[in-house]
């Protein structure tokens, strides 16, 4: 008899810290899980004085321009800023579009290709277009060649949203077309 109780006395100990550390490991992973929250959360947060950036999307992100359709230009990405002055007043957004250029045209049977940024037009969802202000050069490229990728930045006035860049080459004309979203 004495050794069935003490069986048992062993067996509820036994029983009883099983339980306990059972429940020490689920507040522990409980603990985790919420520090993991909120940690992810406090990442999606923008700091207070960062500036509002825009998601900026281009439908589609090609064209093809040119009378002979030798000029293929891909837009790889863009950066839409809100601009601000020190008092914090809204002055427009600085949208950067970053394109490169693929020359169609055989060697031997065509030519080097330039589309120029002081020719392109930002429309404007007030019916406005606007130029660009500044470029780190044309699209350019030599035949059967891809040039370098080229950064255009346009300045966009308060109030006003981009809905279409317009390109041109050798008296040819389309749009792409451009939406903002706020991230």
């Amino acid at each position: 008899m004495k050794r069935v109780i003490l069986l048992g006395t062993i067996s509820a100990v036994l029983v009883l810290s099983a339980c306990k550390g059972g429940s020490k490991k689920e507040e522990t992973s409980e603990n985790a899980a919420t520090t993991q929250t909120a940690s992810t959360s406090e990442e999606k947060k923008p700091a207070a004085n960062q500036p509002k950036e825009y998601n900026v999307t281009f439908t589609p992100d090609s064209a093809i321009l040119g009378k002979k359709k030798e000029a293929f230009i891909k837009i790889t990405g863009a950066t839409a800023m809100a601009l601000t002055d020190p008092d914090g007043k809204d002055n427009g957004i600085e949208l950067v579009v970053k394109l490169q250029a693929t020359n169609k045209f055989h060697i031997n049977e065509g030519s080097y290709i330039s589309v120029e940024y002081t020719q392109t037009r930002l429309q404007l969802d007030n019916g406005n277009n606007i130029a660009c202000q500044t470029g780190t050069g044309y699209l350019t490229a030599q035949p059967e060649a891809t040039g370098k990728e080229e950064s255009w930045t346009y300045e966009i006035p308060t109030g006003a949203k981009p809905t279409a860049l317009n390109l041109f080459l050798d008296n040819t004309r389309v749009s792409v077309g451009v939406a903002l979203t706020e991230k």
